[in-house]
């Protein structure tokens, strides 16, 4: 029961409203501000990882890859910022998803999957109409479309797909194969490593692919 109640959409939204009311209502420093909406921010991430057994600490990880990923790529600051806050939110719309589904160990069902695919378009939904947030909506819509337009929910293909969408995708998919989940356990790094390079310009940027693999023996 406490956990539905940390994981409703009426609480995460309520959440996000008072959040940006009380930043925005106090004086800080734009590094205490900062500090502050992000540790916010991981913690409502936390709140809706607890749903997924299988997902704790999952957006935080991912978060510090799309950070590094970003400085490597030459991005803004304030990109790193909005592409690092998706990252931590990316899979707030599994609070639509039923707990059975998110945590069923053997394959899911066309309908079981097609509920799950969801998530996405409920996280973007969530974040479209609060102001400070907005940006950060086509990132959480689009992190399952795949290069060669396989992915959901829109079908969107190559660069049509917004830029912190693609390396979200490659970044979740290398710390879900690393780490166990309900339906399989952990792949080992060489593992990963094939499977994505195996999947470069089908599901996944291969500029992007190419990237953090240049870079990933600093995130283990």
């Amino acid at each position: 029961m406490v956990n539905d109640i940390w994981t409703s959409p009426l609480f995460i939204l309520s959440s996000l409203v008072t959040l940006g009311v009380g930043l925005y209502s106090f004086v800080y420093s734009r590094i205490q501000m900062g500090r502050a909406y992000r540790r916010s921010l991981m913690t409502l991430a936390s709140a809706v990882e607890t749903k997924d057994v299988g997902s704790v600490g999952h957006g935080e990880r991912v978060a510090r890859y799309v950070v590094a990923m970003c400085k490597s790529l030459g991005l803004s600051g304030r990109e790193a910022r909005r592409f690092e806050y998706a990252a931590f939110l990316q899979d707030i719309g599994n609070v639509s998803v039923p707990h059975g589904i998110l945590n069923k160990t053997s394959n899911l069902t066309q309908e079981e999957f097609e509920t799950l695919k969801q998530h996405t378009v409920v996280g973007a939904e969530m974040f479209s109409e609060i102001k400070f947030l907005k940006d950060i909506a086509p990132i959480i819509r689009h992190h399952h479309e795949s290069w060669d337009g396989s992915g959901y929910p829109d079908g969107l293909q190559g660069r049509d797909i917004p830029l912190g969408a693609r390396i979200l995708a490659v970044c979740t998919a290398y710390d879900s194969m690393m780490n166990s989940r309900a339906y399989r356990p952990r792949m080992n790094e060489d593992e990963v490593i094939r499977q994505l390079r195996a999947d470069m310009g089908i599901k996944y940027d291969p500029e992007i692919v190419e990237t953090f693999l240049r870079m990933q023996k600093k995130f283990r």
